[in-house]
C-alpha cells in the first residue's frame, strides 16, 4: 500500500470510530472507505466513474454542511 494511501485509510478508519453512534456520519465515511478501496485498482475508465462520485459527493456535502473552508482530499 502507498503511503498517501495508507494515511487515508488511517484517517478514515480513525473517523469511523468517533462516529460511532451517528448513523449518517458512518454511513458517509463508510462511502469514502469504498470510494477509496475502488481506486487502490481502478483502471482508467473506472477511475474517470470514481471522479465523478467523488464530485457528486463534494457537492452532497456542501449542500448538507455549507462549503468547505478548506479541506484535504484523500
Amino acid at each position: 500500500m502507498k503511503p498517501r494511501l495508507e494515511e487515508s485509510l488511517a484517517y478514515l478508519l480513525d473517523l469511523r470510530l468517533r462516529c460511532r453512534g451517528n448513523p449518517d456520519g458512518i454511513a458517509l465515511v463508510d462511502r469514502c472507505l469504498a470510494l477509496l478501496a475502488r481506486a487502490e485498482t481502478a483502471d482508467t475508465t473506472e477511475l474517470q466513474q470514481l471522479e465523478v462520485e467523488i464530485e457528486a459527493l463534494r457537492v452532497e456535502l456542501a449542500d448538507r454542511f455549507g462549503p468547505p473552508r478548506g479541506f484535504a482530499r484523500h
